[in-house]
C-alpha cells in the first residue's frame, strides 16, 4: 500500500466515526425539526378548528347539568331555603313558579322525614347541542344516597 492509499483510506468519510456522528447528529435534528413543524402544524390547525369550540361547549354542558343535578337532588332538611334557592337559580321563570307553590308541601315532608341527600354525577353524556339557539340536552348516570330520621 503506497502511501497516497493510506492517505486516502484515512481521509475516507466512510471511515472516520467522527464525521459518521456529526452527519447523524444532523440528521436527528432535521428529524426532529421536521417532527416538530408537523406536531406545530396540527396543533395551529385543531386550535382554529371548530371542533375546539365545540368541545369548550359540550364541558359548559357537562358543568351545567351538573350543577342542576345536584341542586336538584341534594338535600338537606336543615337548610331548605338554600335548597329551593339553588333549584331555582338553575331553573328557567315557569319552573321556578312550580317549586314556590309546592315548596311548601316538600318543605314540610322533608323535615318531618329529617331527609338527606347527596348525589354522584357519575357520568354525563350531552344528547343535543344547539350552540345558535342555546340548548342542550343530556343524559346523566348518577347515584344518591338517602338518609332519613336518626
Amino acid at each position: 500500500m503506497s502511501t497516497d492509499e493510506a492517505t486516502e483510506a484515512t481521509e475516507s468519510p466512510a471511515k472516520d466515526p467522527s464525521r459518521i456522528l456529526v452527519l447523524g447528529a444532523g440528521a436527528l435534528a432535521l428529524a426532529a425539526l421536521i417532527a416538530a413543524a408537523i406536531f406545530g402544524i396540527q396543533w395551529w390547525v385543531a386550535e382554529n378548528d371548530d371542533n375546539a369550540s365545540l368541545a369548550a361547549s359540550r364541558e359548559a354542558v357537562v358543568k351545567a347539568g351538573t350543577n342542576a343535578l345536584k341542586a336538584y337532588t341534594e338535600v338537606d332538611y336543615t337548610d331548605l331555603d338554600g335548597f329551593f334557592a339553588r333549584q331555582k337559580a338553575v331553573s328557567d321563570d315557569k319552573m321556578a313558579q312550580q317549586i314556590d307553590q309546592s315548596a311548601p308541601t316538600f318543605r314540610k315532608a322533608l323535615s318531618d322525614a329529617k331527609t338527606k341527600v347527596t348525589t354522584d354525577v357519575q357520568d354525563i353524556a350531552v344528547e343535543e347541542l344547539d350552540d345558535h339557539e342555546g340548548k342542550a340536552s343530556f343524559l346523566a348516570a348518577i347515584a344518591t344516597t338517602v338518609t332519613q330520621g336518626d
